[in-house]
């Protein structure tokens, strides 16, 4: 088996957990925390997924680019649907998470906070079915 197969498992299992995390965890807690405190928490909050992000996201982007290329083993459509859900979910990040994030930046609000935990269930179900196709491309080579 091509240890990139392995390398991209790993990836997206590291942003499944992250994804997990931040869904059940991080999100919903934001609503506890003082009005007074709540900006420095945003900001650290936004400093330290970032700090995350900046190691996991290249990772698995990389190692998603090479499954692709070597994949010849893998059905077509299982690594460009893989690919392209990888793509919305950035897309989505950034068009839509993002300001999400930068709004709760200058203070909390509840309906963007609602928005925020409501939604991102999308992300969260799109990254584990990343997951599930990063195990189906492993077993396929296996």
């Amino acid at each position: 088996m091509n240890g990139w197969f392995v390398a991209h498992l790993a990836a997206t299992g590291a942003m499944v957990g992250f994804i997990l995390t931040i869904q059940l965890l991080s999100y919903p807690m934001m609503a506890a925390v003082p009005e007074d405190g709540f900006v420095a928490y945003e900001e650290a909050h936004q400093r330290r997924v970032t700090a995350v992000l900046a190691v996991l996201a290249p990772a698995e982007l990389v190692t998603a680019v090479a499954v692709a290329v070597v994949a010849s083993d893998v059905p077509a459509w299982l690594t460009l649907g893989a690919g392209a859900i990888l793509v919305g979910i950035w897309v989505a990040t950034g068009a839509y998470y993002a300001p999400l994030h930068g709004r709760l930046a200058s203070g909390f609000d509840p309906d963007v906070h609602r928005r925020l935990v409501v939604t991102n269930w999308w992300r969260t179900g799109a990254w584990t079915l990343r997951g599930a196709a990063a195990i189906a491309m492993v077993a396929v080579v296996a």
